[in-house]
């Protein structure tokens, strides 16, 4: 019975740590809500508009630490390298 306990605790544990870990890399600020179910809203162009929207709620907001700039990403690259 221990065992099953542990494995179920384990399973909800990843699920909730996998959720929590996505961030979108084409929004620059993040929304990061804290709870039984923990997640992050990567929508905001600005902390502006973020801020009014955690207000009161068990969140913040952070800046994006896996936002890209699109003018550096993989696919000018790439076309940079056909040009040649």
């Amino acid at each position: 019975m221990r065992a099953a306990l542990l494995i179920a605790s384990a399973i909800i544990c990843s699920c909730a740590t996998a959720h929590a870990q996505a961030w979108d890399s084409r929004y620059p600020i993040c929304m990061v809500i804290y709870g039984p179910i923990a997640y992050n809203d990567c929508r905001y162009m600005t902390l502006q508009q973020c801020r009014p929207l955690a207000s009161g709620r068990s969140a913040q907001c952070l800046e994006n630490p896996f936002f890209g700039d699109p003018q550096d990403g993989p696919t000018r690259r790439l076309r940079r390298r056909h040009h040649h």
